[in-house]
C-alpha cells in the first residue's frame, strides 16, 4: 500500500483515497510509458475505417489484425466513458456514485453489468471506466447473482424489468434494493460514418454497443464521438471500497489492482 499514488495520505483517523485506473493508466502515461501495449483484442470480423465498414478486399486482409491498444489509448477510451456516464446522470466522489432518476435521486453505488456478446475490448474499456468513476462492476455468472431472465431497459412506463435480447442470447440482471443498474449490451446499429474530416479519425472501439440507464438507451459509438462529452476525472476511493463482484466475492478498490491486471489489461 505504500507504493500507491494517494490523493489523501492514510492517517490515524482515515484510511486514505486513491484510484486503482490511476494507478494502472493516468499515472504511468504521465510518466512516460504511454506507447506500452496494454490492451489486446482479436481482429475485428468486420474492419471499420473511418466510421465505415471496408469492403475493398485489400483494405480487408490490411485491417483484419488483431487490436493492439496502448496505454495512451486505453486512458483515452476508459476516461472518455466515464465522461459518458457521468453525463448520463452518474456523479461520484469518495462517498460513492449516485444517479438522477427523474425528479428523485436513487442512493447508493450503481452497478454495471456487460452482456456477454459485447466485443472484448469494449468489456475492458467498460469495466475500467466504470472503476475510474467508482460504480461497481459486477461480472459473477447469472447463478451466482440470483439474478432472474430480466434486465433494465427502456418502456413506456420507465424502468422496468424486462429481457434483452442479444447475440449471445439473455443477459440475467434485476435492479437492486441500494442502486441502479447501468448496463452495456449489443445493440443494432450500424458504425457512425465520422464524414470528412481533416484530421485522424480516432475509433469509438464501440461500435454496435449501446448502454442503458434509468430506461434510456443510448448508441456508446456515436456518444464516444461526441466532442462535447468530457473525459471524467479519477474518483478518489478508499482501500476498501467495493469495485467489483465476482464468483469469489467483493473486491476491493486496494485488491483490485491485481484482478485488473490479470483480467482486463495485458502487460500492465
Amino acid at each position: 500500500m505504500t507504493d500507491l499514488h494517494w490523493f489523501a495520505k492514510p492517517t490515524d483517523t482515515s484510511p486514505g483515497t486513491f484510484n486503482p485506473v490511476f494507478e494502472l493508466l493516468d499515472h504511468p502515461v504521465a510518466t512516460g510509458r504511454s506507447e506500452e501495449v496494454v490492451l489486446t483484442g482479436p481482429a475485428p470480423e468486420k474492419p471499420v475505417l473511418d466510421g465505415r465498414e471496408v469492403s475493398d478486399p485489400r483494405l480487408v486482409r490490411a485491417l483484419a489484425k488483431p487490436v493492439e491498444l496502448s496505454r495512451a489509448e486505453v486512458l483515452d477510451r476508459s476516461a472518455k466513458l466515464g465522461g459518458i456516464l457521468r453525463a448520463m446522470g452518474l456523479v461520484g466522489d469518495d462517498a460513492g456514485p449516485e444517479i438522477e432518476l427523474g425528479p428523485e435521486t436513487e442512493q447508493g453505488p450503481a452497478t454495471l453489468l456487460i452482456d456477454e456478446a459485447v466485443p472484448p475490448v469494449a468489456r475492458a474499456l467498460s469495466v475500467l471506466a466504470a472503476v475510474r468513476i467508482g460504480l461497481v462492476v459486477d461480472v459473477r455468472s447469472a447463478h451466482n447473482r440470483g439474478s432472474t431472465t430480466s434486465a433494465v431497459v427502456p418502456s413506456g412506463e420507465g424502468v422496468a424489468e424486462a429481457e434483452i435480447a442479444s447475440e449471445a442470447g439473455l443477459i440475467d440482471a434485476e435492479a437492486r434494493d441500494d442502486g441502479p443498474i447501468v448496463l452495456i449490451h449489443p445493440i443494432d446499429a450500424a458504425p457512425i460514418e465520422s464524414g470528412r474530416a481533416s484530421v485522424k479519425v480516432v475509433r469509438s472501439r464501440f461500435e454496435g454497443v449501446g448502454i442503458t440507464i434509468a430506461g434510456e438507451t443510448a448508441n456508446l459509438d456515436q456518444a464516444m464521438r461526441d466532442s462535447r462529452v468530457e473525459s471524467a476525472e479519477v474518483t478518489p476511493l478508499t482501500p476498501d471500497t467495493t469495485v467489483i463482484l465476482d464468483d469469489t466475492g467483493a473486491i476491493d478498490a486496494a485488491s483490485s489492482l491485481d484482478w485488473l491486471r490479470n483480467e482486463v489489461l495485458t502487460g500492465a
